[in-house]
Parts: structure tokens; sequence; C-alpha cells
């Protein structure tokens, strides 16, 4: 399994990640119930204004930016007031910070057992570990178009069968008609046992190719899918370091293997540098974070990037950053990076940051 479990409820729609949080929001909460966001950047934001759309009440646990959710501080949240869901981001796109969901869904468990657990996914799953089942999650969210490395279209969502009873043991009606997973679950359930069923048009091509997709990681083995994408991330981040440059994660340990959030360094701005990469066929992403948009850009090192490092795709990246860091005037030695990676690509033990 990607989300490694077996007894959970998978939905598979039509429609970007975002829906996930539609889906998590408008079928687990009821108007006015209380939901936690544990906040470490932009799109913590985002899944605070969708709970609010849905009429939900939002405490939001901030983060200082670059910062992972704290476990003393969730604690301290959850011993003040009760929720009915507890947000989790697992990677957050807009910083490179990874959260240890192992670690504070068993804090949210010990303390409100009868919390759900939610995780957002879409920079995380397929390339970082889930245990779906033993870390007790209730629902888990993403979009086809990062590690699972399918085009964007498809949101992909695994409900618990306490979320599921939670769904069903609703006082009020789901505000919402394509994102109700009362709707959804019956077409799911029939696709499952191989017959037709229809609520919504599904985007056939696009579940085609999540089953390839899905196909090539199994075949690989989850366990090598995750050591893979820790490899080529901490290669790829001693690469940086060796071109001096600095993440934007306050803790190596919080650093995520999807993708690094790359600071500019002294001298260096967006204008000047994201352009020069660009020109050497290269295309990264500036910052996204309100509060240090324009002092950062990021690099994703998930899917075939990881998994199939035959392609050279981090070789010829590193070659690009290097290259045009030394157009800006920066002193380099041409050739140092990338040699610090071949390195560690093949010196780094498997899970040896874990």
């Amino acid at each position: 399994m990607i989300y490694v479990g077996s007894t959970g409820q998978p939905f598979v729609i039509a429609g970007s990640g975002s829906l996930g949080w539609d889906f998590v929001a408008c079928n687990l909460l009821e108007p006015g119930e209380k939901a936690l966001i544990c906040n470490t950047g932009y799109f913590s934001d985002s899944w605070a204004m969708c709970i609010k759309a849905y009429k939900g009440q939002v405490v939001n646990l901030q983060m200082p930016v670059g910062a992972a959710v704290c476990p003393k501080m969730l604690e301290a949240a959850l011993k003040k007031e009760k929720y009915k869901i507890v947000c989790l981001t697992q990677v957050d796109t807009s910083t490179g910070v990874k959260n240890d969901i192992k670690t504070l869904a068993s804090i949210v468990k010990k303390i409100q057992p009868e919390c759900l657990v939610t995780v957002d996914g879409v920079c995380a799953f397929a390339a970082e570990e889930l245990q779906f089942d033993d870390w007790g999650i209730d629902a888990a969210l993403t979009g086809s178009q990062k590690a699972l490395g399918v085009p964007p279209g498809l949101m992909v969502c695994v409900m618990s069968q306490k979320a599921l009873r939670a769904v069903k043991s609703r006082n009020t009606p789901i505000l919402s008609y394509f994102a109700n997973a009362a709707h959804w679950l019956p077409i799911m359930q029939a696709y499952e046992e191989r017959k037709a069923a229809y609520f919504a048009t599904p985007a056939v091509t696009l579940i085609r190719g999540l089953y390839v997709a899905c196909k090539k990681l199994l075949d690989i083995g989850m366990e090598q899918v995750f050591d893979r994408h820790l490899k080529t991330s901490l290669a790829f981040k001693a690469a940086c370091y060796s071109m001096g440059l600095s993440l934007v994660a306050t803790d190596k340990k919080h650093a995520a293997n999807t993708l690094s959030a790359i600071k500019f360094p002294e001298g260096v701005t967006k204008a000047s540098l994201l352009p020069k990469i660009s020109k050497r066929g290269v295309i990264l992403a500036g910052g996204l974070h309100k509060k240090i948009k324009m002092t950062y850009f990021r690099v994703g090192h998930m899917g075939l990037s990881a998994i199939d490092p035959k392609r050279q795709h981090m070789v010829t990246v590193i070659e690009a950053i290097e290259g045009a860091l030394i157009e800006c005037g920066k002193k380099i030695e041409k050739g140092k990076a990338l040699s610090v990676f071949k390195a560690a690509m093949g010196g780094y033990p498997l899970r040896s940051s874990l």
C-alpha cells in the first residue's frame, strides 16, 4: 500500500489536492465544531480558510517560520480545549519543513482519543513514510501530481473506519454536494468490486495513470522508495551546503525529503538568480511563504527524480544552480557541488537521518 495500511477507505476524485481540504472539512466537521490547525506555513493557512468556509471553528497553533510542529505546544493545546479534528501537514511545501506525524498523532490519541487526526500529504505521500493504521491516522489526503508522479487532476483521500462512522453519525447535513463522502462511498466500494457505478464523471485517463504510477512504486517496494527519497534529499542538500547555501528549515532533522527550500545567499536575489538557472534548462520555484517570499527558492526532488537516478535530474539541477551562482559573482569551486552529491549518493547509509 502507498499509504502503509489496509483498513482505510480510499476515495479517488477528480480535482486538485486542495479538494482534499474540502473533503475533510465538510465531511468530518459540523458547523461550530473546532479544528486545531497545526500551522507551519502557507498551506496550513489555506486549510484553515477552507474549514471556516464550512462554518467550522479554527484554532491556530502557529509555529515560527521554518520550524516543525512542537510536540509540547500540541500537548498543551489539546489539554486546554477539546477538538473534533486536528489538522497536520506532513511536509509544508512553502518552507520545506517535515513534521513528525507519528509523534504528533500519538499525542492526539493519548490526550483526546476521540479526536480525528487528519493529514495533508500533498508534498509527502509516496515519498515520506506514513503508517496509516499503526499511527492512528483518520484522514490522509494528497494530489496526484507530486511524488505519485501522475499529472495534476486527482484528489486522493483515505479515511479510517472511525472517520467514516463520524460521517454517518452526523447531526447536520454535509455542506457540499460534490465533496460529500456519502455520495462517493458507494461509488468507491462498487469500483473495488469491479462494478459499474456513477455519481460524477471520473477522470479516467488520470486514474489509469495513477494505476501505472502506483504499480511502479509497489514494484520497487515502498521501503526502497522512502529510502531513495531520503538519500537523494541528503545528497542534494549536502551539495547545496558545499555551495554556501542554507535552508529555510530551522532544524536539519525536520527538513523534508521531497523538496528543499533554499535561502538566497547574500547579494543574490530571485530576479538575479532564477532566470540564470532557467536559461540552463532548469525551472525552479520561487518562495511562497508570505513572510519570507522573496528570500528563498524551492527545489523538488521527488518521484522519478528520486526513484530513478539514472535520469540524472538532480545532477542537471546542481550544475544549473552552481553555474548561475558563479555568474552572479559568487566564489564557488566549479564542480565541487556535483562531486559532493555523487559521493553522498554512494556514501549515505539508508535511513541515516531517521
